[in-house]
């Protein structure tokens, strides 16, 4: 089964392509895609208000999208790395 990047953590979790994934929430950063948001500075409603830019930022930093959704995350497995993690 083919799988998809998170927008946030680039990890392979996402079972159809983002544009396709209505309100998926990634298991790894814990970001709820949000098919509304235009760009990565738009605040998400779907995300409290946190945009996709600063989700990134926290999971390079923290390992979640925000500080609130460090209990629910999890490492990504091997096969979920993004493809230049991967060694």
């Amino acid at each position: 089964m083919e799988k998809y990047p998170c927008p946030c953590c680039g990890c392979l979790t996402y079972p159809v392509p983002q544009k396709e994934a209505i309100a998926y929430i990634c298991d790894v950063c814990y970001w709820e895609n949000d098919l509304f948001i235009q760009s990565d500075d738009e605040p998400s409603d779907e995300n409290h208000g946190l945009t996709l830019r600063q989700a990134q930022e926290n999971y390079r930093e923290i390992g979640a999208c925000s500080v609130q959704m460090l209990p629910y995350v999890r490492q990504p497995s091997r096969d979920e790395l993004p493809p230049t993690s991967q060694e």
